[in-house]
């Protein structure tokens, strides 16, 4: 609930208001901060009014909770699986699926290791085709693109990296 509670409220501290109308919350979440798709952004709004987080008055979005009492961290970004979290319940025998899934620092490791490349390189090379490709492909992915750039066999995590991403391998 916290981490819904900082995606929430951060379109209203970057705006200094107490009220967004619905599309400016989702095009703040989506365009302004880069933070998700614009469908993604449409279901944080959805999952944030179904839990009281955020309510409708005249046709705005309101918060349910003191702005003031959320910190965003510099340079905040939700984790990659906010959502997924958020769906765990829900769902019905997935439970405990995402704890198989690879991480994007055991990526890092694993490039790491294969290329004979620093962490803070591949992370930095990483930040920067995520920036060229809009943010609109999953971390792990860019990863394994960078990866392939730099000469390393990615087999080795590539079934594991598709069953996270994709639900299914190749």
């Amino acid at each position: 609930m916290e981490e819904l509670k900082r995606v929430v409220s951060a379109p209203f501290k970057k705006n200094l208001t107490a009220s967004l109308p619905e599309k400016d919350f989702e095009f703040s979440l989506a365009f302004d901060l880069k933070w998700f798709s614009p469908k993604i952004a449409s279901e944080v709004k959805g999952r944030a009014l179904e839990a009281g987080v955020l309510s409708l008055k005249d046709g705005a979005l309101v918060l349910g909770f003191d702005v003031e009492s959320v910190r965003l961290p510099h340079a905040y970004k939700p984790p990659e699986d906010f959502l997924e979290f958020k769906e765990k319940p829900g769902k019905s025998g997935n439970t405990g699926r995402h704890k198989e899934e690879i991480s994007f620092e055991q990526i890092l490791d694993f490039v790491s290791a294969d290329t004979g490349m620093n962490r803070q390189r591949l992370v930095s090379e990483v930040n920067s085709m995520q920036d060229r490709l809009s943010y609109l492909v999953d971390i792990r992915i860019v990863a394994l693109i960078v990866a392939k750039k730099f000469g390393c066999n990615i087999e080795g995590v590539f079934g594991k990296v598709s069953r996270a991403v994709l639900g299914f391998s190749y």
